[in-house]
C-alpha cells in the first residue's frame, strides 16, 4: 500500500510526493534536491527524513534549527500514523494512506480555490461571536435561539457523549449540514472522531481539514469551485466526501485547544456561508468551555478520591496476621450495614481504628464521624456534651449547645470507653437507640435524628451489668454485634510490620533517624508482651526515631524493660489485683508520673485511677500497721 505527504499550505497547496515501504527513506528540506522540497524560511537545508523500518513509518528531525514538529509536539523521533500533521516552520504536512495514487490530494488541492478563513479569537474576545450574530438581523433569529437553548443544556451535562450528541444536534439544526464530525486531540496528540452525524469513513481516516484548522487555530469554510482531482486517464474520480462545502473550526480551551468541530453539506441545500461559519465557531466555543468544565468537574471528583483514599490509608490497620484478617473481615461484613456494633479489646488495640474504618465502609461515610470519650467526661458534662443543653439549664450555659447527637447527623457516633456511662446517660442512650426522639438538657424540644452508634469498652460489661453498674437491657442492645480485637502479642509477626509502618511514618514526620531496626531490637519487639499494645509499640518507635544515634534502632532506644517478655512469668504467682496494681504502678513510672498519659495509656479516666491509687496508699499504710 502507498502513503503520500501532501502540502497543506504554502506556495502550492496539494502538492506532494506518494512513498511506500519498499523506498529506503523520503528527506524533506528546503534543499531543492530533497524528495520534498519545503519552501519556508524556518526550514532547514535538510530538516526532517521519514522512513518504513519494517513494522511501522517512522519520522526523525535531523538535527533543524527550528524542529520538527508532529500533531502540535516537537519530536526527536516518532512513528507516524495516517492523518498525522507534520509542522515545519510555517508548514503543514499530512502524511495519508493512498487508496489511488491521486485521491489523497483532492482535499489539499481544494484548499487552494474558494476557502475562507478567519482567525479565532481568545476567550476573552468570546463576546464578539455574539454581537456579529445579533447583528445580523432575523436570517440569525433561529441560530442565536438554538444557540441559547444549548448554552443552558451543557450547563447540565455531566456526561462527555452527552456533550458531543448535544453539539452534533445544535450544528445539524443550525447549518442544515449533511455530515457533522466531532474531533477530539487524544493522549498522543491525534486527532480521533468521537460523535457526529453520518460520519464517513474517508473523512476519519485522513482528518486534513480538521488538522488544517487545528494546526494555525483558524475557522475555514471550504465552498464550492475546488478543483476535482483527475485519474491518471484524465476521467474525473469520485470523491472521497460526498459534500461540496465544508466548515471546519477548532475547538479552543484556557489552556490548549480540545480538537476541531468539521461539518458539510452539498450544493442541493444551498452554499455554507460566512453566517454558518459564525455560528459553527460560537458553538465550538461553547462546547470548549463544557469540556473544560467537565474536565475540572473529573479532575474535583478524581482529587476527591483519592483524598478519601488517602484519609482511609490513614485509618486501616496494619498487620497479615491470622487474627487480623479475621477482624478485617468482620469489619467488611459489619461496616456496609446501619447495625449497633460493641467493639471490645485492652487499651491500645486499636478500638477507635476499627470504629473509623466501620463508618468507612458504611454508605454513611460522606456523614459526620464524631468520637466521645466517655471517660474524659464527668456525668453532667458527658450529657450536655451528647445531648446539647439550652441557655440557662444549668449554671455557665449562657448559651445553646447542640450535642454530638445532633452534630452526627447522617453519619456515625463513637462512643468510647461506653463503660464509663452514668445512669441517667445510659438510660437517654437506649431511648436513642430504640428510635426515639430526645431533648436537651433544661429544653422541651422533640429532636429526632438518624445516627448510626458504634461503642466500645475495655471493661467487661457483664461484670458490670452484674453489679449494676451498667444497665442490661442496654448492653444487650448495644451488642447487636460485638468485635473482639485481639491483643498485640497475639498477633505474631504483625509486631515487626507495624514497627516498620512506625519507623517510616515518624521518619517522614521527623525528617532524621535510624532507617532501620537492628537484630537484637527486632528479637526484642518480637519477644516483648506489649502490655500497652499498639499504642505502647507506636510510642517505642517514636521515642527511638528521636533519641537514636545510629543508623538503626538498638534494644536501649526502644525503652523496653528487660524483664517483660512473652511467657510463663518468673517468680510468685499473684492475684489479679496484685497484678492490676503491679501495671499501674509500671505505667505511671513509664511516663513519669503523668497521671494524664497514664489514664491515656490504660484507658481508664482520672476519676478511676485517683480512686486505685487511694486504695494501694491506704492497703500500704494498713501493711505498715500491722507490722509496727
Amino acid at each position: 500500500m502507498k502513503y503520500g505527504l501532501i502540502m497543506l499550505n504554502g506556495p502550492t497547496p496539494g502538492a506532494g510526493v506518494s512513498i511506500a515501504p519498499d523506498v529506503e527513506e523520503v528527506t524533506l528540506g528546503r534543499d531543492g534536491a530533497r524528495d520534498l522540497p519545503v519552501d519556508d524560511d524556518h526550514c532547514s537545508r535538510l530538516h526532517s527524513r521519514i522512513w518504513f523500518d519494517s513494522q511501522r513509518w517512522q519520522i526523525e528531525d535531523c538535527g533543524s534549527s527550528n524542529g520538527t514538529f508532529v500533531n502540535s509536539r516537537r519530536i526527536e523521533r516518532a512513528m507516524l500514523r495516517p492523518g498525522d500533521v507534520i509542522r515545519i516552520g510555517e508548514t503543514l504536512i499530512v502524511f495519508a494512506r493512498e487508496h489511488d495514487a491521486h485521491e489523497p490530494h483532492w482535499q489539499a488541492r481544494r484548499l487552494a480555490s474558494s476557502t475562507f478563513m478567519m482567525r479565532v479569537s481568545e476567550p476573552s474576545e468570546q463576546p464578539a461571536f455574539t454581537e456579529k450574530l445579533l447583528d445580523a438581523g432575523d436570517g440569525l433569529a433561529r441560530s442565536v435561539a438554538v444557540l441559547c437553548q444549548l448554552a443552558q443544556n451543557l450547563q447540565q451535562q455531566d456526561n462527555r457523549d452527552t456533550i458531543i450528541r448535544l453539539v452534533s444536534d445544535s450544528i445539524a439544526e443550525v447549518t442544515k449540514a449533511d455530515t457533522v464530525t466531532i474531533w477530539l486531540t487524544g493522549s498522543d496528540g491525534r486527532l480521533n472522531a468521537v460523535g457526529g452525524r453520518n460520519m464517513s469513513a474517508e473523512l476519519n481516516e485522513v482528518p486534513v481539514f480538521a488538522s488544517l484548522a487545528l494546526e494555525n487555530n483558524e475557522a475555514m469554510l471550504v465552498q464550492n469551485g475546488a478543483v476535482q482531482p483527475e485519474s491518471p486517464d484524465g476521467t474525473d474520480t469520485h470523491l472521497p466526501y460526498s459534500t461540496d462545502m465544508i466548515i471546519s473550526v477548532p475547538v479552543p480551551g484556557r489552556v490548549e485547544r480540545y480538537g476541531a468541530i468539521e461539518c458539510g453539506r452539498t450544493s442541493s441545500h444551498g452554499p455554507l456561508t460566512q453566517d454558518d461559519l459564525h455560528v459553527v465557531i460560537a458553538i465550538a466555543n461553547q462546547t470548549g468551555l463544557a469540556l473544560e468544565s467537565f474536565d475540572h468537574r473529573e479532575r474535583l471528583q478524581m482529587a476527591n478520591q483519592q483524598l478519601r483514599t488517602a484519609v482511609h490509608g490513614q485509618h486501616r490497620m496494619v498487620g497479615d496476621s491470622p487474627a487480623i484478617r479475621h477482624l478485617f473481615d468482620t469489619i467488611s461484613r459489619v461496616g456496609p450495614v446501619n447495625s449497633t456494633v460493641l467493639i471490645k479489646g485492652d487499651s491500645g488495640t486499636g478500638k477507635e481504628l476499627v470504629a473509623r474504618m466501620i463508618h468507612e465502609a458504611n454508605p454513611r461515610h460522606a456523614g459526620p464521624y464524631i468520637p466521645i470519650n466517655c471517660a474524659a467526661f464527668s456525668e453532667s458534662l458527658l450529657e450536655s456534651e451528647l445531648f446539647g443543653h439550652e441557655k440557662g439549664a444549668f449554671t455557665g450555659a449562657d448559651q445553646r449547645r447542640t450535642g454530638q447527637f445532633e452534630r452526627a447527623h447522617t453519619g456515625t457516633l463513637f462512643l468510647d470507653e461506653i463503660g464509663e456511662m452514668s445512669a441517667a446517660c445510659q438510660a437517654r442512650l437506649l431511648r436513642i437507640l430504640e428510635k426515639h426522639p430526645f431533648e436537651r438538657v433544661g429544653g422541651s424540644e422533640s429532636i429526632q435524628v438518624d445516627v448510626r452508634v458504634l461503642a466500645a469498652t475495655h471493661r467487661n460489661l457483664p461484670e458490670l451489668v452484674s453489679s449494676g453498674h451498667f444497665r442490661e437491657d442496654l448492653y444487650f442492645r448495644l451488642r447487636v454485634i460485638e468485635i473482639q480485637i485481639p491483643l498485640l502479642h497475639e498477633r505474631g509477626d504483625d509486631v515487626l510490620i507495624l514497627a516498620e509502618h512506625f519507623l517510616h511514618h515518624f521518619l517522614r514526620q521527623i525528617g532524621r533517624g535510624p532507617r532501620s531496626f537492628s537484630a537484637e531490637a527486632t528479637q526484642t519487639m518480637r519477644s516483648y508482651s506489649w502490655p500497652g499494645n499498639v499504642r505502647e509499640l507506636k510510642n517505642a518507635v517514636e521515642r527511638a526515631v528521636v533519641l537514636s544515634q545510629s543508623h538503626e534502632v538498638q534494644v536501649a532506644d526502644l525503652g523496653l524493660p528487660s524483664n517483660n517478655t512473652l511467657g510463663p512469668a518468673e517468680g510468685a504467682l499473684v492475684s489479679l489485683a496484685v497484678a492490676e496494681q503491679q501495671h499501674i504502678m509500671t505505667v505511671l513510672a513509664r511516663v513519669g508520673g503523668n497521671k494524664t498519659q497514664a489514664c491515656k495509656v490504660l484507658g481508664i479516666g482520672r476519676g478511676t485511677l485517683y480512686k486505685k491509687l487511694q486504695e494501694y496508699t491506704a492497703a500500704g499504710k494498713s501493711e505498715t500497721d500491722a507490722t509496727s
